[in-house]
């Protein structure tokens, strides 16, 4: 891959309702959610793109095909690009969750996700969309900044957040920005 953007999903029903869920097919975008995506999908409008990439799970697929008719690009899905595995708090609201670290909860960890996210972002030609989840990007932006669990807990991935990466030269462009300026909008114009 040249250069990436990172995209979080809509505001999704999961959100709404305070719930993890790796669940594929339960919880779609809200319809504010989908408000957002169309904003997403504006600020793309007119750029080039190899394809959107997407994680299998409903509320990203979603997000993805709205995006894709503002692209006018393919829509593949990645397990790679999958919300974290919650284990048996999937489904659970976040309330209810014990106050421990990710493998005492039988979490997936953050360098799984790190792995699994930078091995699909390494394993594709050009440049794309990937639609995936809030910690999943994190953990991929954490990457190129050199930052652990805990050091990366201020970077905030907001619903349709855009995070910029140029792959090649390993380095973030944007991060959690809800606009793409000038200066991006040039490396995706030709």
């Amino acid at each position: 891959m040249h250069y990436a953007i990172l995209i979080r999903h809509g505001e999704s029903y999961t959100n709404r309702s305070g719930i993890l869920s790796r669940e594929l097919n339960k919880y779609g975008l809200t319809d504010t959610g989908k408000e957002m995506v169309r904003f997403a999908g504006e600020q793309l409008k007119g750029l080039k793109f190899e394809g959107i990439i997407t994680s299998p799970i409903l509320r990203t697929i979603q997000t993805s095909d709205i995006l894709s008719e503002y692209t006018k690009t393919k829509v593949t899905i990645d397990n790679r690009a999958i919300e974290s595995d919650f284990g048996e708090y999937n489904g659970k609201k976040i309330i209810e969750i014990p106050d421990k670290n990710r493998e005492e909860l039988g979490m997936e960890s953050f360098e799984s996700q790190m792995d699994r996210m930078i091995d699909l972002i390494n394993s594709y030609n050009g440049n794309y969309i990937i639609v995936s989840h809030a910690f999943p990007i994190r953990c991929a932006l954490s990457y190129y900044l050199g930052l652990n669990e805990e050091e990366s807990f201020g970077i905030n991935i907001r619903y349709t957040s855009m995070s910029v990466i140029d792959v090649k030269q390993k380095t973030l462009m944007s991060i959690g920005s809800l606009l793409l300026g000038n200066r991006i909008k040039k490396l995706f114009s030709h």
